[in-house]
């Protein structure tokens, strides 16, 4: 069997880092096995959905790493899925109904005041050809449902093991709004089945979708079809609760902006929530040999952005210099040896425009100093102006009589020299600092403090 998956997000929203597991996953699965990955826009919604979402989708997508063998929207499809509807109409599975929303609200409150499940109760199925007619005639607006059968469903789920479904115990799906709006549902249903789709890879919360579409499964290629499922387990916040797909902070282009790395999103995604260990990998085809869907919990894993960041950190180290000035592209102008020192004290991208600014522009700042520290300053400063030239041995030299002349040693030390230098706290070891700089420009930065 040739495997076949699809990622079918909805242009409604900018992708967020859930939408962005779920990709992940099906497209290492897919490649693991030699599948075919579907890129499926549903845009059914044809109010909120909007190109520039769209646009931004494509732009994640191809960001991450993910490339699509085929592609296409559903408001392409319309058409067909007419044409599934009527046939379902003629077998008698799919219904007419006229309640309005309010009517619906009412039921539902209703059937759980006393105590009952809110199920739809079938109440058009009742209704005569003539009260349609009369209906229609006096404007009311209608929708469609898929009558389910009165069964329980069951499947193997490639995560959850078997799970078996009364299909009594939820409502028959809408299929089609009043404005003849086909809903997710059941074009999903005709689009899988349409495009050969083997593994649907996706969240725990389409559990009770699943049962229903197995049923419209059946229906539509009269029992003969066969689809796999696998439902991830949803994660959560780090302090335990319900993680929000509406924090601005989980954008998958703001968190590409900020400076994080592909694979630092990819490498998570692929291991939270298994058994496997998160290692840095930089490539998409190393983590592709590496990933195994099977190892996957049922628990909800903790998602920590700041995980992300950290991993972001390994990867940087790992990545060469072409690597990270393609990335950075003109803004990058450090040589490859300032590079190499300053690699290993980066978090994110922007860290090395920052580094750069820092070693290569005339910046001033303001830092209090005691007494002690300057004297550390002008100590330092006597040192350097009187060596010859600054190599590794003389700048260690320089700094092991800086220590003995102040009576100071490990922070006290380095931390004035850091902050009088590059005004930052912390950062590559002051030796190195000091000879990237040079000798005129760390005399220039100190005597600012002695004016």
């Amino acid at each position: 069997m040739r495997y076949k998956v699809r990622f079918a997000p909805s242009p409604t929203g900018y992708m967020h880092i859930g939408n962005s597991r779920i990709a992940i996953i099906n497209y290492l699965f897919c490649r693991k096995n030699n599948g075919k990955f579907l890129l499926r826009i549903d845009d059914s919604d044809t109010l909120r959905s909007k190109d520039e979402y769209e646009a931004s989708i494509m732009k994640d997508l191809e960001w991450l790493g993910i490339r699509h063998d085929e592609f296409f929207k559903q408001s392409e499809r319309t058409m067909r899925y007419s044409e599934v509807k009527a046939q379902l109409i003629e077998r008698g599975i799919l219904y007419e109904c006229f309640e309005t929303s309010e009517e619906l609200e009412y039921k539902r409150r209703n059937a759980i005041s006393n105590g009952r499940a809110p199920v739809y109760d079938r109440t058009s199925l009742n209704l005569t050809d003539r009260e349609k007619h009369g209906l229609r005639e006096s404007g009311v607006p209608s929708y469609w449902r898929f009558k389910l059968p009165d069964q329980t469903v069951t499947w193997q789920d490639i995560i959850l093991g078997e799970i078996s479904y009364d299909l009594r115990s939820i409502s028959d799906p809408v299929i089609m709004k009043a404005d003849g709006t086909f809903l997710y549902t059941f074009s999903s249903v005709v689009d899988d089945f349409d495009s050969g789709i083997t593994h649907i890879i996706r969240g725990q919360d389409h559990v009770t979708n699943t049962a229903a579409q197995i049923a419209m499964f059946n229906a539509i290629s009269n029992d003969e079809f066969n689809v796999n499922f696998a439902h991830i387990s949803l994660f959560v916040n780090k302090d335990g609760s319900q993680f929000s797909k509406r924090l601005g902070s989980m954008n998958l282009g703001e968190i590409r902006d900020n400076g994080i790395d592909s694979m630092a999103i990819a490498d998570l995604m692929a291991t939270l929530g298994t058994s496997l260990d998160t290692i840095s990998f930089t490539s998409m085809n190393d983590l592709i040999d590496y990933f195994d869907i099977t190892k996957f919990s049922t628990n909800s894993p903790k998602f920590d952005i700041d995980d992300v960041v950290k991993l972001n950190r390994k990867i940087l180290m790992n990545r060469s210099y072409d690597e990270v000035k393609e990335r950075i592209r003109d803004e990058f102008i450090m040589d490859e040896s300032s590079f190499s020192i300053i690699r290993e004290n980066v978090n994110r991208y922007d860290d090395f425009i920052e580094w750069q600014n820092i070693l290569t522009h005339d910046f001033s700042f303001h830092v209090d100093f005691s007494d002690q520290e300057k004297e550390i300053l002008k100590t330092l400063a006597h040192e350097i102006e009187g060596a010859a030239e600054l190599d590794d041995q003389t700048i260690t030299e320089v700094l092991e009589r800086v220590k003995n002349t102040a009576s100071a040693s490990g922070k006290n030390l380095y931390l004035p020299i850091r902050m009088a230098l590059t005004n930052k706290s912390h950062g590559p070891h002051i030796a190195q600092i000091i000879l990237l700089l040079g000798k005129s420009e760390v005399l220039k930065r100190i005597s600012r403090f002695f004016n």
